[in-house]
Parts: C-alpha cells; sequence; structure tokens
C-alpha cells in the first residue's frame, strides 16, 4: 500500500465535495449518537466511491465478519498475504489446527456469500464507533477508506477524521 498519510490526503482533496453534505450535517448536530453520519471511501476501484451512512449504518454498509478477529484467521490472512490463497490454504488445512481451521474457514465462506467478503471485523467497528464520538467531540467527520492490497482479493482499512468546517 502507498504511504496511507499520503493516500488519505489525497481522498480527501478528491473527495471533498462528495463528502461535504456528511460535514455540514455533522456540523448541525448538537450532540453524538448512533444516528451521526460517517463516510465510507471504496479505493478499490475508480471512480472512488463515497458513501454517507451514519454511525449505525456502518456495518450494513461494510461486510463485517465474526471470525477474521480470531487469532488463527489473522495468522492465514497475513500469511494469504504473502504466498495467495492456494499456498496458505493449504497449508493451514493441512497444518497441526486444521480442524479449528476449517471451522472458521466454512464461517468466513459463508459470510462472504451472504454479505460479500469481509472487511473488517465486528471489533474494528465498535472501534470506529468509539473513534466517531472523539471525532464528533473535535469537530471532526469519522472516516472509513478501504484501498486495495496486495493481492486481488486482498485490502487495506484506514481510518480517519477531516475537520467537519473544511468540508463544508
Amino acid at each position: 500500500m502507498d504511504d496511507p498519510t499520503l493516500l488519505v490526503r489525497r481522498l480527501i482533496t478528491e473527495l471533498r465535495d462528495d463528502m461535504s453534505e456528511a460535514g455540514r450535517e455533522l456540523r448541525n448536530r448538537s450532540g453524538w449518537d448512533l444516528q451521526c453520519p460517517v463516510v465510507i471511501i471504496d479505493a478499490r476501484t475508480e471512480p472512488n466511491r463515497v458513501v454517507r451512512t451514519s454511525v449505525r449504518g456502518v456495518t450494513g454498509a461494510i461486510a463485517t465478519s465474526n471470525v477474521i478477529d480470531d487469532p488463527l484467521m489473522r495468522s492465514f490472512l497475513k500469511r494469504f498475504r504473502e504466498v495467495g490463497a492456494d499456498e496458505a490454504l493449504d497449508e493451514y488445512l493441512q497444518g497441526s489446527e486444521a480442524d479449528r481451521f476449517a471451522e472458521l474457514w466454512e464461517v468466513y465462506n459463508d459470510e462472504a456469500q451472504h454479505q460479500g467478503l469481509a472487511v473488517w471485523s465486528h471489533s474494528d467497528a465498535a472501534k470506529f464507533v468509539l473513534k466517531s464520538k472523539t471525532c464528533f467531540d473535535d469537530g471532526q467527520l469519522a472516516c472509513v477508506a478501504i484501498t486495495s492490497g496486495d493481492h486481488p482479493d486482498a485490502h487495506d482499512v484506514l481510518t480517519f477524521s477531516v475537520d467537519a468546517c473544511w468540508l463544508s
């Protein structure tokens, strides 16, 4: 992935107009709640796409997994990035924790069929909710950017904030 700071700056500059409505809405709110606006940027394809949703709606707008937080699954995903899907799957399905991994893999695939390939975990989403509260208190719009990873099926997730006054 490119330098995350430079990538975020480029996305903010490029998509400022698309994000401005969410910034105005945030500025007009008297307090934080689950209906506060947040922005999701899908930067995996051109043109980049901005989705304005609420804090509550973020897990509906971004495919969220119940299993990618598991240490075994995280280890697999790291290995997947290093050697590719086929080799990583062979290693983990033949490894010492093959039965446990097979269960996790089944859940992961089931989630992918029903909601698309998971971008982050429920605990990542919960951390973002807490971040959005802090951002609101600072007059900032909380944002998530989903970017391309090193492999066609890989991605990276960046969370950041933008001054709501600057946006609007």
